[in-house]
């Protein structure tokens, strides 16, 4: 058995993971990728870094950074999940080829789904194209904004 000295420091570490992951429940759906990170980069309303991986947004499409509204969008979620918040990035089973390089899904921050957040706020509309070819077209906020 080890000396109480040597678990002791350990305890500090096993809090901070489990409070960390408390938000989030229980976790993604599916077989995809889950994955739990930090933001590093608000790439414009419906990308984001994670740990410097790219990651779009399921279902939902914001304009892009130069066209009227682009820098908005960014700024919106620059708000509700700022760079460094820690996010749960859950890989949408059905599009796990991704995008021009990014992974599609379903981003969990701060007790909030940004996919669902940006579209709330007017910022963004539902990409309705891929309702059909999307884990997450059945969700209730999905739904409601026309899938």
């Amino acid at each position: 058995m080890l000396p109480i000295k040597y678990i002791l420091p350990v305890i500090p570490i096993v809090v901070i993971i489990f409070i960390i992951t408390i938000p989030f429940g229980s976790g993604c759906s599916g077989d995809a990728q889950c994955i739990s990170g930090k933001v590093t980069e608000i790439v414009d309303g419906d990308t984001i870094k994670v740990d410097g991986k790219s990651i779009r947004f399921s279902l939902t499409s914001t304009p892009e950074i130069y066209d009227d509204g682009g820098i908005l969008a960014r700024e919106y979620v620059e708000k509700i999940c700022p760079i460094g918040s820690i996010v749960l990035v859950d890989e949408d089973d059905l599009q796990t080829k991704g995008s021009y390089g990014r992974i599609i899904g379903l981003i969990k921050c701060n007790g909030n789904i940004i996919n669902e957040k940006i579209l709330e706020s007017g910022h963004g509309e539902i990409s309705t194209i891929h309702c059909k070819t999307s884990e997450f077209a059945n969700t209730d906020w999905a739904k409601h904004y026309g899938c």
